[in-house]
């Protein structure tokens, strides 16, 4: 209802919407305009959804993480590790309400994580993975919203020195792993230095990767194949394990070589660092 001021004129303050729409205030000569400037605001609200306060997004950011991963994350090959990593990065920012999460509370949160001595690396990629929920979510329909980690620059990380082992270390590591506990250790290790590939490629190899002299690696972590080369000697070994796998198990594609511990590898490794 239009209120007279002091200088005769008509004032309408009102919030159509409700309370935490937006606010109108205008004056008029006269009350019959100011009647008919609040019925007209009602009818624009009514007739034009824009006009109408936002409504709240409830969801808690665990929520989103659920949402990315039933919708995208289960198509990816480090889904399931990406997933758990996002959960508990949620639970370490505290599962804010998704509309309330800011730039500043993730920048918060890092630099603590930063005091308790966790590498810019690792803070990195717990950026990258929650600024991917926010853009495929958007990208899906399930977020509305401006990106809040869009803005954020992540750490600039030098590249350090490569390192490498001698010809003298390699000598001494393989003398090292001929007397751990798991009989595969030495040719695993080998297969790892004449190749280049990670512990856990060796260590799934099936007899089908042995073609041609060669070892062909799939399902790598770049996502790539790739086949490398390996001397006469290792490939004949190979082999030997491979014939024996296929009569034990009537499998070609059964691991040629047996899992071992992750503290056996370190401490052949703390030997000769």
């Amino acid at each position: 209802m239009p209120k007279q001021q002091n200088n005769k004129k008509w004032l309408v303050d009102v919030q159509p919407a409700g309370r935490g729409g937006k606010r109108f205030r205008k004056t008029f000569d006269t009350k019959a305009e100011g009647l008919a400037y609040e019925a007209w605001l009602k009818t624009k609200i009514n007739e034009t959804p824009e006009w109408q306060p936002a409504k709240r997004d409830l969801r808690k950011l665990s929520s989103l993480v659920d949402l990315w991963y039933e919708h995208h994350g289960t198509g990816l090959r480090a889904g399931k590790n990406t997933y758990s990593r996002l959960r508990h990065l949620c639970a370490a920012l505290g599962d804010p309400f998704a509309d309330k999460f800011t730039v500043n509370m993730f920048a918060s949160y890092r630099r603590k994580r930063m005091d308790e001595g966790i590498s810019q690396n690792n803070l990195n990629r717990e950026h990258a993975y929650l600024r991917s929920v926010f853009n495929e979510l958007a990208r899906l329909g399930y977020w509305k919203g401006e990106n809040p980690l869009a803005k954020i620059r992540q750490f600039k990380i030098q590249e350090k020195e490569l390192t490498f082992l001698t010809l003298d270390q390699i000598d001494r590591l393989l003398k090292e792993m001929e007397t751990g506990r798991n009989p595969d250790v030495h040719i695993i290790t080998r297969i790892c230095l004449t190749t280049g590939a990670r512990w856990s490629e060796a260590e799934e190899m099936s007899a089908t990767q042995l073609q041609n002299g060669m070892i062909q690696f799939s399902m790598t972590k770049s996502g790539k194949n790739r086949a490398v080369p390996i001397d006469r000697e290792l490939n004949a070994e190979l082999q030997e394990i491979a014939k024996k796998v296929i009569r034990e198990d009537y499998s070609s594609t059964h691991h040629l070589l047996s899992e071992m511990q992750l503290d056996e590898l370190e401490l052949n490794c703390q030997l000769v660092s």
